[in-house]
């Protein structure tokens, strides 16, 4: 099925438009909205670094505990409608953080958040794009991904800028304002499941072209059920690779403050260090949808784990000269989107389509409990010891054990998904 059949552009071009303005306004409003506000606000409240970032940590467990229901509310009820409705709260808990005092009070905006974000980020996207596309889903799942780390590379430059100009409090609102302007909108009125639409997914007539005859596409999709994925050693190997991911992806998270805190640079140096690994995190998503959909999953484990080993090498190479964070997050920024595109496309490889959703959504619990739920931790390098050094290791660590356990699921998986699937 071409992009435009009888002069119409196939609807899930314009879904997959409608998530590109969800993750370069809410999402990446709301992924800005640590970063460069860390420092001015920690110093402002006198508050530990951990004390502040927890906010990411209660993000991701409130996350964790709507992901079963998200998946099935955004598989029966009107899509569109119910994700318009948590971008308003999401866009609406960022805003609140302008006015609070201590930072006790930015835990309440982080759980509203996270409730939200159930609906409409880390399941949720992949759930619409594979609702939406039988083919090209991680070249589709990687652009996405991407387009929305060039917005983070805006949104990061925008927010130093606000910060320096305004204070954090002005920056905070400006951000949420443009995000409302870009997500809303397009989230209410394209937003829709095929089933909606009255339309089949991207793909799915080519998929029938090429089905024995009187075979029909819902015979065609495969996919493990519940009981059957939920019984494969090979899951739970996979399982354990996305978690590494998860906790290891986390500290990259922490480059701008690195940068201003531990190395002493300004406000502004650090939104560069966090552009600079945003422009490495644009080309890893691309790249990672084009590996995953022309050689398969292990290829993109392979890249995650060499971009992450140089980029925190090279980082090591900063505390003699600063000027070594720029490249060394650019490389770190090339394996930044193993959390976001690997995953889920790993995921979907030993499980199939057939109910991805609700497997994905499950695994994805305690993917955010120990991934976002332990953020703060990473903190805690910092202020017990004085550094991140530690933290850069265990990243390198996690990426390469990640790896392995991916190359063992799919080894396994292979062996024994017909057998399984039976």
């Amino acid at each position: 099925m071409n992009k435009i059949k009888n002069g119409k552009i196939h609807y899930a071009w314009l879904v997959m438009f409608a998530c590109i303005c969800i993750k370069t306004g809410s999402a990446a409003a709301v992924m800005c909205s640590l970063g460069n506000f860390v420092t001015p606000i920690v110093r402002e409240l006198g508050c530990p670094v951990s004390a502040f970032t927890m906010v990411m940590s209660l993000e991701a467990i409130s996350m964790a505990l709507f992901y079963t229901k998200s998946a099935k509310v955004l598989s029966t009820k009107r899509i569109g409608l119910v994700m318009g409705i948590a971008s308003v709260f999401e866009i609406g808990g960022m805003a609140l953080m302008s006015l609070y005092q201590n930072v006790y009070m930015f835990y309440f905006s982080a759980v509203m958040i996270g409730i939200a974000q159930a609906f409409t980020g880390y399941v949720a996207i992949p759930i619409v794009i594979n609702m939406w596309f039988r083919k090209k889903a991680g070249t589709v799942l990687g652009t996405v991904v991407a387009v929305g780390s060039v917005a983070g590379v805006v949104y990061n430059l925008m927010s130093a800028q606000l910060i320096t100009g305004f204070g954090w409090r002005t920056a905070y609102l400006i951000l949420s304002l443009i995000a409302a302007i870009v997500t809303l909108p397009a989230v209410f009125l394209i937003i829709k499941s095929p089933k909606e639409v009255g339309v089949q997914p991207y793909g799915a007539e080519d998929e029938q072209a090429d089905a024995p005859q009187g075979e029909g596409l819902k015979d065609k999709v495969w996919g493990l059920t519940k009981k059957q994925a939920f019984s494969a050693v090979f899951l739970y190997l996979a399982w354990m690779a996305c978690l590494c991911y998860s906790y290891g992806s986390g500290v990259s998270g922490y480059i701008a403050n690195f940068s201003t805190m531990e190395l002493g640079q300004s406000t502004n140096f650090g939104a560069y260090a966090g552009t600079a690994m945003s422009v490495g995190t644009i080309i890893s998503s691309l790249v990672l949808g084009v590996l995953n959909d022309k050689f398969g999953v292990i290829s993109g484990m392979l890249w995650g784990a060499v971009t992450n080993g140089i980029g925190y090498a090279v980082m090591f190479l900063s505390f003699q000269n600063p000027m070594f964070v720029l490249p060394a997050a650019f490389f770190v920024g090339l394996s930044a989107s193993m959390y976001g595109v690997q995953c889920p496309l790993l995921a979907r490889s030993i499980v199939g389509d057939k109910h991805y959703s609700d497997i994905w959504a499950i695994m994805m619990i305690p993917n955010s409990l120990i991934g976002g739920g332990l953020y703060f931790s990473i903190g805690l390098f910092y202020d017990k010891l004085g550094s991140y050094r530690g933290a850069f290791i265990m990243s390198i660590c996690l990426h390469m054990a990640a790896l392995l356990l991916g190359i063992l699921a799919m080894k396994i998986s292979r062996s024994k998904r017909n057998v399984i699937a039976a």
